[in-house]
């Protein structure tokens, strides 16, 4: 699964960190649609899934459907 760059894991029971952060090692990873498991819906509520999520998988352009914008991008200019 090393050229995987889609993956839509949405509906399903992940509700910690240690499941979530093994998507880290798939390389090519870009877009990743998680709704609806416990950990996404918990962080959603809390206001900070996407900051905690592009953390632990720093490579998603696009999380649940919405691009990912990192403040750190405007080095590249």
């Amino acid at each position: 699964m090393k050229k995987l760059k889609i993956l839509y894991m949405s509906n399903n029971l992940v509700k910690d960190w240690a499941e979530f952060v093994k998507l880290a090692e798939l390389p090519c990873l870009e877009d990743l649609v998680f709704v609806g498991n416990p950990l996404e819906e918990k962080h959603s509520s809390e206001g900070n899934w996407i900051e905690e999520a592009t953390k632990r998988v720093p490579k998603l352009k696009k999380l649940d459907g919405t691009p990912v914008i990192k403040e750190d991008e405007e080095e590249d200019n």
